[in-house]
């Protein structure tokens, strides 16, 4: 393009960024923004052909990213050996006390009769 004419293209958009600036404001490829904007959840406007990105849509995006991986960095609880997701320990004991009255009782049951 000659430069006449790509002074005559280059508008200046406030607060919105286009794809190249966006690019790089969010440290993505500009393919990458370009085909997966969507499927990432950055919202864009289109004016005309070219399709704008504004800032705080961009910071909304970085923002949804570092929750996620802070989210994914907790540490997760693992069961140790024998443990049961449904018998945990706290169940597990009441469950034996429970079962050791029981046996009580139809001990007691027995004498008695």
């Amino acid at each position: 393009m000659s430069a006449a004419k790509s002074g005559a293209l280059e508008i200046e958009f406030h607060g919105l960024l286009r794809y190249p600036e966006a690019a790089a404001y969010i440290g993505l490829a500009e393919g990458t923004l370009r085909n997966q904007h969507e499927a990432l959840g950055i919202r864009s406007l289109k004016i005309g052909r070219i399709r704008c990105f504004r800032i705080e849509d961009l910071d909304d995006f970085i923002e949804r990213k570092i929750l996620e991986t802070e989210r994914k960095q907790l540490p997760k609880k693992r069961r140790g050996r024998g443990e049961s997701l449904v018998l945990g320990p706290d169940f597990s004991f009441w469950l034996v006390i429970a079962a050791l009255l029981l046996v009580a009782l139809v001990r007691l049951s027995f004498l008695t009769a």
